[in-house]
């Protein structure tokens, strides 16, 4: 029954995040697309994580739809393709990025 929840929102999570790559308004700066996508699931993460309410829906929501609606493997594709400056902007507005909508949503769960 795992497996079936993570597979359900893997798939969920994926079609969402093609969906908005597909209609964001500036198509030739994937870039942003992929760093708000990333920005939320790291938000919608730390929100989840600080609920601390680890039901059998946990898996469905956490490995399955925010893993398959983040897309770090496509920031590792578009960084390689950029000079190496580029590049490590690139990462580090995504790592440095993620960590802090990360904490800002468990913050905003704790708050509340």
């Amino acid at each position: 029954m795992i497996l079936l929840s993570v597979f359900i929102g893997a798939a969920l999570g994926t079609i969402l995040r093609y969906l908005i790559i597909m209609f964001w308004p500036f198509h030739t700066h994937i870039f942003t697309a992929v760093s708000a996508i990333n920005m939320i699931g790291s938000l919608c993460m730390g929100m989840l994580f600080a609920s601390h309410q680890l039901s059998d829906m946990h898996n469905f929501w956490s490995v399955g739809l925010l893993g398959g609606f983040t897309t770090f493997s496509t920031m590792m594709v578009q960084s390689a393709q950029q000079s190496f400056c580029k590049q490590l902007i690139y990462l580090m507005v995504q790592l440095i990025g993620g960590m802090l909508c990360f904490m800002l949503g468990s913050a905003l769960v704790i708050m509340n």
